[in-house]
């Protein structure tokens, strides 16, 4: 699992990794069980993980969808809490 958000996501990630999953973070570090690691994100690392995603390696828990007409009912239910994942805007191009 990796967090890239920090603070109360640690226990979030116990609790949701498997038995002997790994964890890593780009926002907490010196907290046991949570490797560090330092990241440069730039535009060829993004397509990176976008291959990854696309080959089913990457998973991402999505807790709800809102389209873009309704971000603001989307900052509420992240400032809420409780998503059980990621709060996504969907934009139409």
């Amino acid at each position: 699992m990796l967090d890239t958000v920090g603070n109360r996501i640690r226990a979030t990630m116990a609790t949701a990794a498997r038995d002997g999953a790994r964890t890593a973070s780009v926002a907490d570090v010196g907290h046991p069980g949570i490797t560090p690691m330092f990241c440069r994100l730039n535009g060829e690392d993004l397509r990176a993980v976008a291959e990854l995603a696309d080959a089913g390696l990457l998973k991402v828990r999505v807790g709800a969808t809102y389209p873009q007409e309704r971000t603001a009912d989307a900052q509420r239910a992240l400032a809420a809490g409780g998503s059980g994942g990621k709060i996504v805007v969907t934009i139409e191009l």
